[in-house]
């Protein structure tokens, strides 16, 4: 009996301390109870891709794809321009569904991404917001994805036709001296003909003088040949390939013309290759060349077979490197012209 009185202030104390947590523990479950647990909703979010291995240029399609119970309002984001190293094609519409249990609810949002670099890239993961009854706002990221980015070349080939410059020959001195010989005897002949045919003319009662004129700029030729084209509705009477053949020359005549990089004789992974080191186009502007020069490639190329709307967009393309690096001014030329002498 001594034994139990002794004990008992501290079973009492320990009665004591069990209230307090037990009073402790109810306010923070009636606390959890009104703010919510933001780790318990039922949200499952997921990112995919409906290829992982592409081409460069080619359109990523990746799909975003949020499930939630009823009570839960999911909203994915329109990603803007840029995500991580992929440029923002288009952000497509958000859809609802109605998942397989019942209850559930499914929010689909398609991006439409493009990219101009080659290998593995990784598209990182796309943050979510939600609201969710009784849980208050929250937030989840989707899964990051893997996109494998190949070149032009298909792989095991490789580019031998782009070889380096050889370097220039040296002439023997004997032949420097003959060359200089034979140079100044065609430009004597040369002279002697012009005035030959100079007094001649005078002679007929004619005589030639010459005449500056205008010529014509870049961006006006290829204006013109892109108004040609147009009129033309070769994609309307099913003659694609011509269309995108016709539509490259001209903007690599016009890329020659305005910039002296040598276009029309160049593949496109030549010219890309010299475009990259030139200074003459800003950044902008060489994506739009290559966006342009890939999209036509694959057309004329790769069997693919392009919606109206794609042609209208090439066309547009076109026209809009041409109006954003067409240069200001006028160029003359000097031509020469017969007159009747007075």
């Amino acid at each position: 009996m001594s034994n139990i009185k002794r004990f008992m202030p501290l079973y009492r104390l320990f009665i004591v301390i069990m209230a307090a947590v037990s009073t402790l523990l109810s306010g923070s479950a009636s606390q959890a109870s009104e703010s919510g647990d933001l780790n318990n909703v039922p949200i499952e979010v997921a990112a995919s891709v409906e290829k992982s291995d592409v081409t460069i240029g080619d359109k990523i399609n990746v799909i975003i794809q949020a499930k939630s119970p009823v009570g839960v309002n999911v909203a994915i984001p329109h990603p803007g321009d840029r995500i991580g190293e992929f440029f923002v094609k288009d952000a497509g519409e958000t859809k609802e569904a109605v998942g397989e249990k019942e209850g559930d609810r499914i929010v689909e949002r398609r991006y439409v991404l493009n990219s101009y670099k080659t290998g593995l890239q990784i598209i990182p993961p796309i943050k979510i917001k939600y609201n969710a009854e009784g849980y208050g706002e929250g937030e989840v990221a989707t899964n990051e994805l893997e996109i494998n980015i190949k070149g032009m070349i298909k792989e095991g080939e490789e580019a031998t036709d782009i070889r380096d410059i050889a370097p220039p020959l040296g002439v023997d001195t004997n032949y420097a001296r003959l060359l200089k010989w034979i140079f100044a005897g065609v430009a004597a002949i040369a002279l002697f003909m012009l005035v030959y045919r100079m007094l001649k003319k005078r002679k007929g009662g004619k005589y030639v003088q010459t005449r500056e004129e205008v010529k014509k700029l870049p961006h006006e030729t290829a204006y013109e040949l892109l108004e040609i084209l147009l009129k033309e509705d070769l994609v309307g009477k099913g003659l694609v390939k011509e269309y995108y053949y016709r539509i490259t020359n001209i903007l690599r005549h016009y890329i020659e013309d305005r910039f002296g990089l040598s276009a029309p004789e160049r593949t496109t992974e030549e010219f890309l290759v010299e475009m990259a080191y030139t200074n003459k186009l800003n950044t902008t502007h060489k994506k739009y060349i290559q966006e342009f020069l890939e999209k036509c490639d694959r057309v004329k190329y790769a069997k693919y077979g392009p919606s109206l709307l794609e042609s209208q967009e090439t066309y547009h393309l076109a026209r809009r490197l041409i109006d954003e690096t067409k240069s200001e001014g006028k160029e003359k030329k000097e031509e020469a012209v017969i007159v009747d002498a007075k």
